[in-house]
Protein backbone atom coordinates (compact mmCIF):
# COMPACT_ATOMS: atom_id res chain seq x y z
CA UNK A 1 0.00 0.00 0.00
CA UNK A 2 2.78 2.37 0.78
CA UNK A 3 4.35 1.73 -2.58
CA UNK A 4 1.05 2.29 -4.39
CA UNK A 5 0.44 5.51 -2.48
CA UNK A 6 3.90 6.72 -3.31
CA UNK A 7 3.32 5.94 -6.97
CA UNK A 8 0.06 7.87 -6.92
CA UNK A 9 1.66 10.82 -5.20
CA UNK A 10 4.55 10.71 -7.66
CA UNK A 11 2.17 10.60 -10.63
CA UNK A 12 0.14 13.49 -9.24
CA UNK A 13 3.32 15.53 -8.72
CA UNK A 14 4.45 14.80 -12.28
CA UNK A 15 1.02 15.86 -13.64
CA UNK A 16 1.18 19.11 -11.71
CA UNK A 17 4.66 19.77 -13.02
CA UNK A 18 3.43 18.99 -16.57
CA UNK A 19 0.55 21.50 -16.25
CA UNK A 20 2.85 24.15 -14.85
CA UNK A 21 5.33 23.47 -17.63
CA UNK A 22 2.59 23.73 -20.26
CA UNK A 23 1.37 27.09 -18.98
CA UNK A 24 4.96 28.27 -18.61
CA UNK A 25 6.22 27.17 -22.00
CA UNK A 26 3.17 27.51 -24.28
CA UNK A 27 0.89 30.14 -22.73
CA UNK A 28 3.66 32.65 -22.03
CA UNK A 29 6.35 34.24 -24.12
CA UNK A 30 8.89 31.69 -23.04
CA UNK A 31 11.28 30.82 -25.84
CA UNK A 32 14.64 29.31 -25.25
CA UNK A 33 16.37 29.88 -28.58
CA UNK A 34 14.00 32.38 -30.23
CA UNK A 35 15.44 35.78 -31.26
CA UNK A 36 13.71 38.81 -29.74
CA UNK A 37 13.63 42.45 -30.91
CA UNK A 38 13.45 45.16 -28.32
CA UNK A 39 12.68 48.87 -28.40
CA UNK A 40 12.03 51.55 -25.83
CA UNK A 41 9.05 53.86 -25.38
CA UNK A 42 8.63 56.77 -22.96
CA UNK A 43 5.37 57.43 -21.04
CA UNK A 44 4.18 60.04 -18.57
CA UNK A 45 2.89 57.26 -16.25
CA UNK A 46 2.63 53.47 -16.23
CA UNK A 47 -1.16 53.32 -15.47
CA UNK A 48 -0.73 50.04 -13.59
CA UNK A 49 1.32 48.33 -16.34
CA UNK A 50 3.42 45.41 -15.07
CA UNK A 51 6.41 43.49 -16.30
CA UNK A 52 5.31 40.65 -18.56
CA UNK A 53 2.11 42.31 -19.79
CA UNK A 54 1.28 41.72 -23.44
CA UNK A 55 2.20 44.01 -26.34
CA UNK A 56 -0.34 43.97 -29.20
CA UNK A 57 0.39 45.15 -32.76
CA UNK A 58 -2.81 45.91 -34.66
CA UNK A 59 -4.62 43.76 -32.10
CA UNK A 60 -2.24 40.78 -32.48
CA UNK A 61 -0.03 39.76 -29.54
CA UNK A 62 3.58 40.03 -30.70
CA UNK A 63 5.58 40.74 -27.54
CA UNK A 64 5.65 41.52 -23.84
CA UNK A 65 6.86 44.18 -21.45
CA UNK A 66 10.44 43.37 -20.41
CA UNK A 67 11.29 46.13 -18.02
CA UNK A 68 10.02 49.46 -16.63
CA UNK A 69 11.92 52.24 -14.87
CA UNK A 70 10.80 55.46 -13.23
CA UNK A 71 13.01 58.58 -13.22
CA UNK A 72 11.67 61.31 -10.91
CA UNK A 73 14.19 63.84 -12.25
CA UNK A 74 13.22 63.41 -15.93
CA UNK A 75 10.79 65.65 -17.76
CA UNK A 76 7.14 64.65 -17.62
CA UNK A 77 7.01 62.86 -21.00
CA UNK A 78 10.12 60.78 -20.08
CA UNK A 79 9.32 59.85 -16.47
CA UNK A 80 8.49 56.21 -17.23
CA UNK A 81 10.67 54.16 -19.56
CA UNK A 82 9.22 50.91 -20.87
CA UNK A 83 11.34 48.33 -22.67
CA UNK A 84 9.49 45.79 -24.83
CA UNK A 85 10.63 42.52 -26.38
CA UNK A 86 8.95 41.73 -29.71
CA UNK A 87 8.78 38.43 -31.59
CA UNK A 88 9.56 40.27 -34.84
CA UNK A 89 10.52 43.81 -35.88
CA UNK A 90 7.71 46.38 -35.91
CA UNK A 91 7.72 48.89 -38.77
CA UNK A 92 6.23 52.18 -37.61
CA UNK A 93 4.92 54.87 -40.00
CA UNK A 94 3.89 58.49 -39.58
CA UNK A 95 0.63 58.60 -37.64
CA UNK A 96 1.46 55.60 -35.39
CA UNK A 97 0.25 55.38 -31.79
CA UNK A 98 1.60 53.45 -28.80
CA UNK A 99 -0.84 53.41 -25.89
CA UNK A 100 -1.27 51.73 -22.51
CA UNK A 101 -4.88 50.45 -22.28
CA UNK A 102 -7.07 48.30 -20.08
CA UNK A 103 -6.90 44.65 -21.09
CA UNK A 104 -10.39 43.90 -19.70
CA UNK A 105 -13.02 45.63 -17.59
CA UNK A 106 -11.95 43.43 -14.65
CA UNK A 107 -8.36 44.61 -14.72
CA UNK A 108 -5.03 44.06 -16.37
CA UNK A 109 -3.13 46.29 -18.77
CA UNK A 110 -1.39 45.91 -22.08
CA UNK A 111 0.34 48.02 -24.67
CA UNK A 112 -1.41 48.42 -28.03
CA UNK A 113 0.59 49.57 -31.06
CA UNK A 114 -1.08 50.99 -34.18
CA UNK A 115 1.74 50.97 -36.79
CA UNK A 116 0.17 53.81 -38.80
CA UNK A 117 -1.51 54.01 -42.22
CA UNK A 118 -0.11 52.04 -45.13
CA UNK A 119 1.87 54.13 -47.57
CA UNK A 120 2.96 56.69 -44.96
CA UNK A 121 6.62 57.53 -44.36
CA UNK A 122 8.46 54.90 -42.29
CA UNK A 123 9.79 56.11 -38.92
CA UNK A 124 13.48 55.53 -38.33
CA UNK A 125 14.29 52.57 -36.06
CA UNK A 126 16.51 54.72 -33.82
CA UNK A 127 13.90 57.46 -33.33
CA UNK A 128 12.78 58.44 -29.82
CA UNK A 129 9.29 57.05 -29.26
CA UNK A 130 6.65 58.48 -26.93
CA UNK A 131 3.48 56.70 -25.85
CA UNK A 132 0.24 57.76 -24.25
CA UNK A 133 -2.24 56.44 -21.71
CA UNK A 134 -5.83 55.73 -22.81
CA UNK A 135 -7.98 55.20 -19.78
CA UNK A 136 -10.86 52.76 -20.01
CA UNK A 137 -14.48 53.39 -19.17
CA UNK A 138 -14.05 52.62 -15.47
CA UNK A 139 -10.86 54.62 -15.22
CA UNK A 140 -12.39 57.61 -16.97
CA UNK A 141 -15.45 57.35 -14.74
CA UNK A 142 -13.29 57.20 -11.63
CA UNK A 143 -11.25 60.19 -12.78
CA UNK A 144 -14.44 62.08 -13.54
CA UNK A 145 -15.84 61.31 -10.10
CA UNK A 146 -12.57 62.35 -8.46
CA UNK A 147 -12.50 65.68 -10.29
CA UNK A 148 -16.20 66.40 -9.66
CA UNK A 149 -16.55 64.98 -6.15
CA UNK A 150 -17.57 68.35 -4.70
CA UNK A 151 -20.23 68.76 -7.36
CA UNK A 152 -21.64 65.29 -6.73
CA UNK A 153 -21.74 66.04 -3.04
CA UNK A 154 -23.62 69.27 -3.74
CA UNK A 155 -26.07 67.41 -6.03
CA UNK A 156 -26.73 64.79 -3.37
CA UNK A 157 -27.29 67.54 -0.80
CA UNK A 158 -29.75 69.32 -3.11
CA UNK A 159 -31.59 66.06 -3.76
CA UNK A 160 -31.88 65.49 0.01
CA UNK A 161 -33.30 69.00 0.45
CA UNK A 162 -35.77 68.46 -2.40
CA UNK A 163 -36.96 65.18 -0.86
CA UNK A 164 -37.35 66.88 2.52
CA UNK A 165 -39.34 69.76 0.98
CA UNK A 166 -41.50 67.30 -0.92
CA UNK A 167 -42.25 65.35 2.25
CA UNK A 168 -43.11 68.63 3.98
CA UNK A 169 -45.62 69.49 1.22
CA UNK A 170 -43.57 72.32 -0.26
CA UNK A 171 -43.52 73.04 -3.99
CA UNK A 172 -45.81 71.68 -6.68
CA UNK A 173 -44.83 68.04 -6.23
CA UNK A 174 -45.07 68.32 -2.47
CA UNK A 175 -48.52 69.90 -2.71
CA UNK A 176 -49.58 67.18 -5.13
CA UNK A 177 -48.54 64.60 -2.56
CA UNK A 178 -49.94 66.38 0.51
CA UNK A 179 -52.72 68.77 -0.65
CA UNK A 180 -55.95 66.85 -1.33
CA UNK A 181 -57.59 69.84 -3.05
CA UNK A 182 -54.67 70.29 -5.45
CA UNK A 183 -54.65 66.56 -6.06
CA UNK A 184 -58.34 66.74 -6.97
CA UNK A 185 -57.68 69.67 -9.32
CA UNK A 186 -54.83 67.77 -10.89
CA UNK A 187 -57.06 64.74 -11.32
CA UNK A 188 -59.70 66.97 -12.98
CA UNK A 189 -57.05 68.45 -15.28
CA UNK A 190 -55.88 64.95 -16.18
CA UNK A 191 -59.49 64.07 -17.01
CA UNK A 192 -59.75 67.12 -19.26
CA UNK A 193 -56.51 66.14 -20.97
CA UNK A 194 -57.91 62.67 -21.53
CA UNK A 195 -61.08 64.23 -22.98
CA UNK A 196 -58.92 66.40 -25.22
CA UNK A 197 -57.01 63.36 -26.41
CA UNK A 198 -60.31 61.58 -27.06
CA UNK A 199 -61.48 64.56 -29.10
CA UNK A 200 -58.20 64.60 -30.97
CA UNK A 201 -58.62 60.89 -31.68
CA UNK A 202 -62.15 61.51 -32.96
CA UNK A 203 -60.89 64.36 -35.16
CA UNK A 204 -58.15 62.10 -36.51
CA UNK A 205 -60.76 59.43 -37.24
CA UNK A 206 -62.99 61.98 -39.02
CA UNK A 207 -60.03 63.17 -41.06
CA UNK A 208 -59.16 59.61 -41.94
CA UNK A 209 -62.80 59.03 -42.98
CA UNK A 210 -62.69 62.11 -45.24
CA UNK A 211 -65.03 64.26 -43.15
CA UNK A 212 -64.71 68.05 -43.05
CA UNK A 213 -62.41 70.32 -45.03
CA UNK A 214 -59.20 68.83 -43.65
CA UNK A 215 -60.54 65.32 -44.21
CA UNK A 216 -61.34 66.13 -47.83
CA UNK A 217 -57.88 67.64 -48.28
CA UNK A 218 -56.37 64.41 -46.96
CA UNK A 219 -58.60 61.95 -48.82
CA UNK A 220 -60.07 63.77 -51.85
CA UNK A 221 -57.49 63.55 -54.61
CA UNK A 222 -59.24 66.12 -56.82
CA UNK A 223 -59.36 68.69 -54.02
CA UNK A 224 -55.77 67.91 -53.18
CA UNK A 225 -54.79 68.47 -56.83
CA UNK A 226 -56.62 71.81 -56.85
CA UNK A 227 -54.89 72.91 -53.66
CA UNK A 228 -51.59 71.79 -55.17
CA UNK A 229 -52.32 73.83 -58.30
CA UNK A 230 -53.13 76.86 -56.16
CA UNK A 231 -49.90 76.34 -54.23
CA UNK A 232 -47.98 76.08 -57.52
CA UNK A 233 -49.65 79.28 -58.76
CA UNK A 234 -48.76 81.04 -55.53
CA UNK A 235 -45.20 79.77 -55.85
CA UNK A 236 -45.10 81.02 -59.45
CA UNK A 237 -46.42 84.42 -58.33
CA UNK A 238 -43.78 84.48 -55.61
CA UNK A 239 -41.09 83.63 -58.17
CA UNK A 240 -42.37 86.38 -60.48
CA UNK A 241 -42.37 88.88 -57.62
CA UNK A 242 -38.85 87.79 -56.78
CA UNK A 243 -37.83 88.27 -60.43
CA UNK A 244 -39.50 91.71 -60.52
CA UNK A 245 -37.78 92.74 -57.29
CA UNK A 246 -34.49 91.47 -58.74
CA UNK A 247 -35.03 93.51 -61.92
CA UNK A 248 -35.89 96.56 -59.82
CA UNK A 249 -32.78 95.99 -57.74
CA UNK A 250 -30.77 95.70 -60.97
CA UNK A 251 -32.29 98.94 -62.27
CA UNK A 252 -34.26 97.33 -65.10
CA UNK A 253 -37.58 98.77 -66.35
CA UNK A 254 -39.26 102.06 -65.49
CA UNK A 255 -39.63 101.30 -61.78
CA UNK A 256 -36.08 99.96 -61.63
CA UNK A 257 -34.77 103.12 -63.25
CA UNK A 258 -36.84 105.21 -60.85
CA UNK A 259 -35.21 103.32 -57.96
CA UNK A 260 -31.63 103.07 -59.26
CA UNK A 261 -31.13 105.75 -61.95
CA UNK A 262 -29.94 108.89 -60.18
CA UNK A 263 -30.32 111.03 -63.34
CA UNK A 264 -33.92 109.93 -63.80
CA UNK A 265 -34.56 110.53 -60.11
CA UNK A 266 -33.22 114.06 -60.55
CA UNK A 267 -35.48 114.57 -63.57
CA UNK A 268 -38.50 113.34 -61.62
CA UNK A 269 -37.56 115.59 -58.73
CA UNK A 270 -37.27 118.53 -61.11
CA UNK A 271 -40.62 117.66 -62.71
CA UNK A 272 -42.26 117.54 -59.28
CA UNK A 273 -40.68 120.88 -58.44
CA UNK A 274 -41.96 122.40 -61.69
CA UNK A 275 -45.46 121.00 -61.09
CA UNK A 276 -45.37 122.51 -57.61
CA UNK A 277 -44.33 125.87 -59.08
CA UNK A 278 -47.11 125.71 -61.68
CA UNK A 279 -49.63 124.87 -58.96
CA UNK A 280 -48.40 127.81 -56.90
CA UNK A 281 -48.74 130.12 -59.93
CA UNK A 282 -52.25 128.81 -60.63
CA UNK A 283 -53.20 129.34 -57.00
CA UNK A 284 -51.71 132.85 -57.22
CA UNK A 285 -53.85 133.58 -60.31
CA UNK A 286 -50.93 133.88 -62.74
CA UNK A 287 -51.48 132.95 -66.41
CA UNK A 288 -54.65 132.00 -68.24
CA UNK A 289 -55.34 128.88 -66.20
CA UNK A 290 -54.61 130.75 -63.00
CA UNK A 291 -57.06 133.48 -63.95
CA UNK A 292 -59.64 130.86 -64.86
CA UNK A 293 -59.23 129.34 -61.40
CA UNK A 294 -58.83 132.50 -59.31
CA UNK A 295 -60.31 135.49 -61.27
CA UNK A 296 -64.08 135.58 -60.60
CA UNK A 297 -64.73 138.10 -63.39
CA UNK A 298 -63.29 135.72 -65.99
CA UNK A 299 -65.44 132.98 -64.54
CA UNK A 300 -68.47 135.28 -64.80
CA UNK A 301 -67.61 136.02 -68.44
CA UNK A 302 -67.42 132.29 -69.19
CA UNK A 303 -70.78 131.82 -67.50
CA UNK A 304 -72.23 134.64 -69.59
CA UNK A 305 -70.91 133.12 -72.82
CA UNK A 306 -72.31 129.71 -71.89
CA UNK A 307 -75.67 131.33 -71.11
CA UNK A 308 -75.75 133.12 -74.47
CA UNK A 309 -74.87 129.88 -76.30
CA UNK A 310 -77.64 128.08 -74.45
CA UNK A 311 -80.11 130.88 -75.34
CA UNK A 312 -79.22 130.64 -79.04
CA UNK A 313 -77.35 133.93 -79.34
CA UNK A 314 -74.46 134.22 -81.78
CA UNK A 315 -73.24 131.79 -84.42
CA UNK A 316 -72.37 129.01 -81.98
CA UNK A 317 -75.67 129.48 -80.18
CA UNK A 318 -77.66 129.30 -83.41
CA UNK A 319 -75.74 126.19 -84.50
CA UNK A 320 -76.67 124.54 -81.23
CA UNK A 321 -80.25 125.88 -80.79
CA UNK A 322 -81.64 126.65 -84.30
CA UNK A 323 -83.29 123.54 -85.76
CA UNK A 324 -83.40 125.04 -89.26
CA UNK A 325 -79.66 125.54 -89.41
CA UNK A 326 -79.23 122.03 -88.03
CA UNK A 327 -81.56 120.71 -90.79
CA UNK A 328 -79.61 122.55 -93.48
CA UNK A 329 -76.32 121.19 -92.17
CA UNK A 330 -77.84 117.72 -92.02
CA UNK A 331 -79.09 118.08 -95.65
CA UNK A 332 -75.64 119.24 -96.74
CA UNK A 333 -74.15 116.23 -94.99
CA UNK A 334 -76.68 113.95 -96.71
CA UNK A 335 -75.89 115.50 -100.12
CA UNK A 336 -72.19 115.08 -99.54
CA UNK A 337 -72.80 111.48 -98.47
CA UNK A 338 -74.92 110.85 -101.60
CA UNK A 339 -72.30 112.48 -103.84
CA UNK A 340 -69.49 110.44 -102.30
CA UNK A 341 -71.62 107.31 -102.70
CA UNK A 342 -72.20 108.14 -106.39
CA UNK A 343 -68.49 108.68 -106.92
CA UNK A 344 -67.76 105.40 -105.14
CA UNK A 345 -70.30 103.51 -107.29
CA UNK A 346 -69.09 105.12 -110.54
CA UNK A 347 -72.23 107.14 -111.27
CA UNK A 348 -71.92 110.35 -113.27
CA UNK A 349 -68.99 111.66 -115.29
CA UNK A 350 -66.71 112.26 -112.31
CA UNK A 351 -67.67 108.89 -110.81
CA UNK A 352 -66.88 107.10 -114.04
CA UNK A 353 -63.60 108.99 -114.34
CA UNK A 354 -62.69 107.81 -110.83
CA UNK A 355 -64.07 104.26 -110.86
CA UNK A 356 -64.16 103.19 -114.60
CA UNK A 357 -60.70 101.91 -115.54
CA UNK A 358 -61.52 101.77 -119.27
CA UNK A 359 -62.67 105.42 -119.32
CA UNK A 360 -59.59 106.34 -117.34
CA UNK A 361 -57.41 104.63 -119.98
CA UNK A 362 -59.23 106.47 -122.79
CA UNK A 363 -58.82 109.82 -121.07
CA UNK A 364 -55.15 109.02 -120.51
CA UNK A 365 -54.72 108.20 -124.21
CA UNK A 366 -56.57 111.40 -125.24
CA UNK A 367 -54.38 113.49 -122.99
CA UNK A 368 -51.33 111.76 -124.41
CA UNK A 369 -52.56 112.57 -127.99
CA UNK A 370 -53.22 116.20 -127.11
CA UNK A 371 -49.83 116.45 -125.46
CA UNK A 372 -48.10 114.97 -128.52
CA UNK A 373 -50.04 117.32 -130.88
CA UNK A 374 -49.00 120.35 -128.87
CA UNK A 375 -45.39 119.20 -128.97
CA UNK A 376 -45.55 118.80 -132.76
CA UNK A 377 -47.18 122.21 -133.14
CA UNK A 378 -44.49 123.84 -131.04
CA UNK A 379 -41.77 122.27 -133.13
CA UNK A 380 -43.43 123.28 -136.42
CA UNK A 381 -44.17 126.89 -135.35
CA UNK A 382 -40.77 128.44 -136.40
CA UNK A 383 -40.95 126.92 -139.90
CA UNK A 384 -44.48 128.21 -140.43
CA UNK A 385 -43.49 131.68 -139.35
CA UNK A 386 -40.50 131.78 -141.65
CA UNK A 387 -42.57 130.60 -144.62
CA UNK A 388 -45.20 133.30 -143.98
CA UNK A 389 -42.56 136.02 -143.88
CA UNK A 390 -40.85 134.74 -147.05
CA UNK A 391 -43.95 134.58 -149.17
CA UNK A 392 -45.32 137.87 -147.85
CA UNK A 393 -42.41 139.66 -149.55
CA UNK A 394 -43.65 138.63 -153.02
Amino acid sequence: MNTRRQLLLGGFFVAVLAVLGYYTLFLTDFALFKKRFGFTVYFTEAYGLRQGDAVLVAGIRQGRVKDMTYDPNAELVRRVTVTMLMDEPVELRDGFTIAIKDATLLGGKNIEIDPGPAGATVVATDATLFGLVQRGALGSLGEFVDKNGARFESIVKNVDEMVADTKAGKGTIGRLLRDDELATSFKTAVGKVETTFDSASQIAADIKAGKGTLGRLVNDQDLYDKVTQIADRLKEIGDNLSTVSGDIQAGKGTLGRLVKDEALADDVSKAVTQIREISEKINAGNGTLGKLVVDPSLYDDMQSIVAKVKSGEGTLGKLISDDEIYSKLAKIADDLSEASDSLKNGRGTLGKLIMDDELFDQVSKALATVTRTLEEYREAAPITTFTSVLFSAF
